[in-house]
């Protein structure tokens, strides 16, 4: 597979290589074969085995970054070229408006973020997940749900002959879930600058649910915080990730 650096492998972390396929892939200075390390916008040849890159191959040089141009002297410059601009031209060379946000980067996919879900960050509590991090793990818990409970029903009539129903997976399922999906969710409000304490807010009756229902419908912030870059806005966050 080939991809692009996104990400050099250092001493804040792994690196990180976007994949033809959209997935990002963290690698270590080891897989690296030959000589020399890559370098952020480098093209590369890969194995990708989970989310981490194997056997990693250039496909050549490391981008040359141009040198900044040397800013003309005031002497040089003429009078007319230094007049006030006018209204329409400091409009237009003017700050971003307020509420704009940099283009996406892509996301792993929501069967990504659910396996990784469960396995790799089912404790962590840490960091930031971006509103596609969460719903793709919310929407297979409950498709998993669903097929525990038509599970138990097979099973029930096959042993108790439909006399009785024991609920036996859906339970074990639920007791599973519980920490990565409070987890999920702490990093969900950390990605819009919030405690993650805030999650205790659904044991408020009635109305706690809803509250954090309509945070996690809330676009990510792009902006850094303590809890680490946005894994949406930002291509060097790791999606560990």
């Amino acid at each position: 597979m080939r991809g692009q650096v996104l990400k050099a492998d250092g001493a804040d972390g792994p690196g990180l290589i976007l994949g033809d396929d959209g997935v990002r892939y963290n690698y270590e200075q080891g897989q690296v074969r030959g000589d020399g390390s890559l370098a952020p916008g480098q093209k590369v040849d890969f194995i990708g085995l989970g989310d981490e890159a194997r056997d990693i191959y250039a496909l050549g040089p490391a981008p040359q970054t141009p040198e900044p141009a040397a800013a003309p002297s005031v002497a040089a410059v003429p009078a007319a070229a230094i007049q006030p601009s006018s209204p329409q031209v400091q409009a237009q060379t003017a700050a971003p408006a307020y509420g704009s946000k940099p283009p996406a980067v892509p996301g792993d996919g929501v069967w990504t973020y659910f396996i990784r879900g469960i396995t790799k960050n089912y404790f962590r509590f840490t960091g930031r997940a971006r509103r596609q991090e969460y719903w793709g793990y919310t929407l297979f818990n409950v498709l998993t749900y669903f097929a525990v409970f038509i599970l138990d029903i097979v099973m029930s009539a096959i042993i108790f002959g439909g006399d009785d129903f024991i609920p036996l997976l859906t339970l074990l399922w639920f007791l599973f879930q519980i920490i990565p999906s409070i987890a999920v969710t702490v990093r969900r409000l950390h990605d819009q600058d919030l405690s993650g304490w805030l999650y205790l807010i659904t044991w408020v009756p009635y109305i706690g649910w809803l509250v954090i229902f309509v945070f996690m419908l809330i676009d990510s912030r792009p902006e850094t915080n303590v809890h680490g870059p946005s894994p949406k806005y930002d291509p060097a966050a790791t999606a560990f990730v």
